[in-house]
């Protein structure tokens, strides 16, 4: 009788126990950096994007467009792309697509090659929003000679066709801050811009003079559709990106 009682019980605790099988592990969703290629004025170029483990979850990410030429007179950073990478993950709470070219590309940028390059990453950014996201905020981000492609995007940029919303520009030379501050100071720029936002640095490596002229020139000129952000580092070129960087990102 007991024996019976026992055996009973132990079958039905089995049954139960089959009943509850654990449910399959579900795949972890990681960070990854994808190659792709695109097409500019007649010619295929490769990017290369970081696409945040979030994406899994949400696809309608802002996308922070970085250029990265090689550096004529310094030693070539091969860590800007990482380095905007960690700009964005040091913001709690926020994830973005990072996208640049896959190559540094041999480059000793001038003002008057910025409608090559301006076009370049047009197209890029037409790419990713067709096979990456809708989001439509986009921000800008160099250093050195580039950072004056940036700059002279935010201004040159028709509003009625802009691109980009967000501009993050370190150390920008002279000869770039020259030819912004004449733009300004003679009205030589599409107007009616709506809604950018600047964020502007330089390092010890810089002229002071140069870099304080166009921060000046800025501020005097109280653009209603522009917020500002300026800083000064005490490093040096080689050395103040990363931070410079994710003061930026931080500030857009």
């Amino acid at each position: 009788m007991y024996t019976f009682v026992i055996l009973a019980l132990f079958m039905v605790s089995c049954s139960d126990d089959d009943d509850a099988l654990p449910e399959p592990a579900q795949p972890i969703a990681v960070s990854t950096t994808d190659t792709f290629t695109f097409s500019s004025n007649g010619t295929n170029t490769n990017g290369k994007i970081y696409v945040p483990s979030s994406f899994d979850a949400n696809k309608n990410l802002p996308a922070i467009y970085l250029i990265d030429f090689t550096e004529q007179h310094f030693t070539v950073a091969k860590d800007e792309f990482e380095k905007v990478i960690e700009g964005v993950e040091q913001i709690e709470g926020f994830d973005a697509l990072v996208v640049t070219l896959e190559e540094h590309l041999n480059i000793d940028s001038s003002p008057n090659d910025f409608q090559e390059y301006y076009y370049l990453f047009n197209n890029m950014t037409a790419y990713v929003d067709a096979n990456y996201t809708d989001n439509t905020s986009r921000t800008f981000i160099a250093r050195g000679s580039e950072a004056g492609l940036v700059l002279m995007t935010l201004f040159l940029e028709d509003p009625e066709t802009s691109v980009f919303q967000n501009f993050i520009a370190t150390d920008s030379p002279s000869s770039f801050n020259s030819f912004v501050i004449n733009m300004i100071d003679e009205d030589d720029f599409p107007q009616n811009k709506q809604n950018k936002k600047l964020h502007f640095s330089f390092s010890s490596s810089n002229s002071y003079n140069s870099c304080t002229n166009l921060i000046n020139t800025i501020e005097e000129a109280q653009f209603p559709w522009l917020q500002f952000e300026s800083k000064q580092y005490s490093s040096t070129f080689p050395a103040t990106y990363p931070e410079s960087f994710a003061a930026g990102i931080k500030y857009i």
